[in-house]
Parts: C-alpha cells; structure tokens; sequence
C-alpha cells in the first residue's frame, strides 16, 4: 500500500500555509492540485511548496476546471506515480489532521475500502450549509437504494485508486462541487465498500468559501437527475446488491 495527499487548491494560499507543515509532519507524499488560481496565489504556492516540501509535486490548471476536476487531476497523477490510495484534504484546514493516521489504519487493514469522513461541525458551520447536507445525503440514499453513505459531502477520505479510476474512466462525474456525492454514490453502484471515520471540520476564521450558489446547485441538481436515472437503470442489480450485503452480515 502506498499513499499519498491529494490536496486541491484554489485561492486559499493564506490557509494552505498555515496548514501545510501539519500535513507535512505525516512525512506523506503530496500532491497538490492548483486550479487556475490568480497568478500572485500560483506564484507564492510554488515558493511555498519550494520551501517547505520540494519533493512534492505541483500540477497546476491553465483553466479552472472546479474542485472535482482538480482531485480528479490529482487521482490521475497518483495513480501514474504508482500509489495504490490518495488522501484527499482540501486546502483551507476545514479538516482535522489527527484523523489521518486513523484513515490510513483503516486502509491498510482493508485496502479495497473507500475510508469517508463523517464530519463533526464546529458551531461556525453556516446554518444553511448545515441542513443543505440532509438534502444531499436523502438522495444520495434514493440513488443507491441504501443508507450506506453517511455523509455525501465531506472531501476528506482515502482513495483506492485503481477501482476509483476505472469508475472515472467510465463516466464523467460532476467536475464541481457536485463530485463529491456523485463520485461515492457511484462506488456504491460499483460494489466498493465504505467505511466513515468521525472527523472534526470546522470553518476557519477569514476562509472564503468558493461554492456560487446558482451555478454549483445547478450542477448538483443536473447530477442528482442522472443519479436517479441511473438508480432506476440499475435497480434490479442495487436490489440483489443490497440482499447480498444483508445476508452477509452475521
């Protein structure tokens, strides 16, 4: 089993640099993902990087492609340089480092599990993106005629990457926000295991989030639509999928 960090990043170089030498205390990989960030932000990144981690790598966007085409870039790269998972932790320090060895624990244990994170809010979460989730979660249940999935949002979570490739190799997820949800409804339709991991995320102080509210719930209403779809199509296979997993519990 080899591991690495996959870290999108777009305009949170401030956060970044605060976060980066907890990551780095880990003494894992680093792939960091920047997507078309204005040029200062480009710039002090590779410096950042140059400093702190030059072993790392740096692939950065000529377009912004959104932060499911940025982990996707980074799931693609990871795989070509031979690691079997990819941690995936956004940039801005919502996500509580301490759970990493935990995720890693679990993955080695059981390497063909995809590890989520099932997140425990501070109080500065936003009430609306608080409650937003429940809707989220509700379908992603209907899509997968299960309660497997937990949390449908939370971009913290280790990677198998050879099964997760062969999903993206066969379809084209939600390259915004809309891919993480779709990308774990899709590897329960696959028959990849999950596995949650209660982990504390808070909002930190100055963050700037960069979810626009009518273009990326566009984009999650579209990909809940092909969702649902493909539910219906698949039905008879969830359903013995489903039959199959309670029958194997003891």
């Amino acid at each position: 089993m080899r591991v690495c960090l996959v870290v999108p990043h777009y305009d949170h170089l401030d956060q970044f640099r605060q976060y980066l030498p907890r990551l780095l205390a880990f003494g894992i990989p680093l792939v960091v993902i920047d997507d078309a960030s204005p040029a200062a932000v480009r710039d002090g990144l590779s410096t950042l990087l140059a400093e702190l981690s030059p072993d790392a790598t740096l692939l950065q966007h000529d377009r912004n492609q959104g932060k499911g085409g940025a982990v996707m870039s980074g799931l693609r790269a990871a795989m070509a340089a031979g690691f079997t998972h990819a941690l995936q932790v956004d940039a801005d320090g919502q996500h509580d480092v301490a759970a990493i060895p935990e995720f890693i624990q679990a993955g080695t244990e059981n390497p063909t599990i995809l590890v989520c994170g099932q997140p425990q809010f501070a109080d500065s979460i936003p009430g609306l993106r608080y409650y937003a989730r429940y809707i989220t979660l509700s379908l992603s249940w209907m899509e997968t005629l299960s309660i497997e999935i937990r949390d449908a949002l939370c971009g913290f979570r280790l990677y198998p990457l050879a099964a997760v490739i062969r999903i993206l190799d066969n379809c084209t997820p939600g390259r915004r926000m809309a891919f993480d949800p779709e990308i774990l409804v899709r590897a329960v339709w696959a028959g990849i295991p999950l596995q949650f991991i209660t982990v504390s995320v808070k909002y930190p102080d100055g963050g700037t989030s960069h979810f626009h509210y009518l273009r990326d719930n566009l984009e999650i209403a579209w990909m809940h639509t092909r969702l649902i779809t493909g539910m219906i199509l698949r039905m008879p296979r969830l359903l013995l999928q489903r039959r199959a997993h309670a029958l194997a519990r003891p």
